[in-house]
């Protein structure tokens, strides 16, 4: 890194602030990411592939050129100018030749804050690309969940369908005996092809879920889903979020761009030194100054335009920073309220209860064949233990979703490996 040679704590500061941010590099691509999607796997699979990210870290290497190209110290290069004649009179002649040497100088501060509007462009952008990664990992983790539910929706609907067809065959079977009337049959019958249209509503619902993740991962073939139905864990406090920083660095650059125009209106003087053959080999040595005499506007350049455009833009920036903490305050006492009220509803679908109802679904065609059970009471008492495990599961993925929302709202991290 040759520029962090540079003396000066200006310079040494900007290296530390330049390596601080995110490498200007796609993430490392986990293996297997064709293959499956687990737990661990699933954010760095998104990330590795997503073009948004990919065009983040772009801008993000633009800002970086946007720092390095403010760091000069000079407005411009030194001017080299030199001219040669010749002079004759008098029957005689000689040779005339100078040579100058001009600088333009900045006496107001402009470098400084040049590279103070660099640098929060550059901490903004930072931040953008982190704004991006997270709210990528959201969409992810929100669509791995879904997959999940999805897949155990269809082994629900499987073990339904069996319940309901045995029920079917079990009224049939009555009915054929006299025991029960034909309409319970007919019912019984009408239930079970309801379940089998269930279940195949059920195997959509995955195959779909799994392609809008595969598309989001950006994998050529559909991978497997595994892992559990259980939501993120994280026990941290609440942290700024990205957005925030973002907009504070813009605001802060903001500042900085309004007091670079400002201090822009101060003439830069330029420094000549010049050498010149005068005359008959008469040799000139000496120093120039040039200051450029400040017009009022609009006959000249005073900046007023772009300062006022500044100052606006600058405003706009702190109200928009103010309406974003208003509403990710908002974002974050609603994910409280939702994470809290599910986490309660899935507490009432324990462990014994889920036992009982499972093991009441497939005793209910027995129930019915010994006769303790009439064919109208198995349907309802089937359709009752049917939606208790089907919400169940929407207990469990409604859950999952909330604690996503709860991470990212507090300002945590969906990258880590301990969710």
């Amino acid at each position: 890194m040759p520029a962090c040679a540079l003396r000066g704590l200006r310079s040494r500061a900007l290296c530390v602030l330049i390596a601080l941010c995110p490498a200007v590099s796609p993430a490392a691509e986990p293996r297997g990411c064709d293959e499956e999607l687990s737990r661990g796997t699933l954010v760095a699979c998104a990330q590795a592939r997503s073009p948004l990210i990919a065009a983040e870290l772009a801008s993000l290497q633009g800002a970086k050129g946007k720092v390095e190209a403010a760091r000069p110290f000079l407005p411009s290069n030194p001017l080299l100018t030199g001219s040669l004649g010749s002079r004759t009179g008098g029957g005689m002649s000689a040779t005339n030749w100078s040579v100058t040497l001009a600088q333009e100088l900045e006496v107001a501060g402009q470098s400084g804050l040049r590279v103070d509007v660099a640098r929060g462009d550059l901490v903004a952008q930072g931040q953008q690309l982190t704004v991006v990664r997270a709210e990528l990992a959201e969409q992810a983790w929100l669509a791995w969940f879904q997959a999940l539910a999805s897949k155990e929706r269809v082994a629900l609907a499987l073990r339904i369908e069996q319940a309901s067809l045995e029920v079917a065959r079990t009224a049939q079977g009555m009915s054929t005996q006299g025991l029960s009337s034909p309409v319970d049959a007919a019912v019984a019958d009408a239930a079970a092809v309801s379940a089998s249209q269930q279940r195949l509503e059920a195997e959509s619902a995955v195959r779909a879920a799994e392609i809008r993740l595969r598309l989001l991962v950006g994998a050529s073939a559909t991978p497997r889903v595994t892992g559990a139905l259980e939501p993120l864990r994280w026990d941290e406090a609440s942290l700024e979020r990205p957005e925030v920083a973002s907009l504070t660095a813009l605001s802060r650059a903001a500042a900085h761009r309004v007091e670079l125009l400002r201090r822009s209106r101060a003439p830069n003087p330029t420094l000549s030194f010049f050498a010149q053959n005068d005359g008959f080999d008469e040799k000139v040595f000496g120093v120039g100054l040039g200051i450029p005499i400040p017009l009022p506007q609009p006959l000249g350049r005073t900046y007023s335009g772009e300062i006022a455009e500044a100052v606006g833009a600058g405003h706009r920036l702190e109200a928009e920073l103010d309406r974003l903490t208003r509403t990710l305050n908002g974002e974050r006492e609603l994910a409280s309220s939702e994470y809290g009220k599910r986490l309660a509803a899935r507490a009432l679908y324990s462990a014994e209860r889920l036992a009982r109802a499972n093991h009441a679904l497939a005793a209910i065609s027995t129930q019915l064949s010994a006769g303790r059970l009439s064919v109208r009471e198995a349907l309802v008492s089937q359709q009752a233990l049917v939606g208790f495990l089907e919400a169940e599961v929407n207990a469990r993925e409604a859950l999952c979703a909330a604690s996503v929302r709860l991470i990212r709202t507090h300002g945590g991290s969906l990258e880590g490996g301990a969710l």
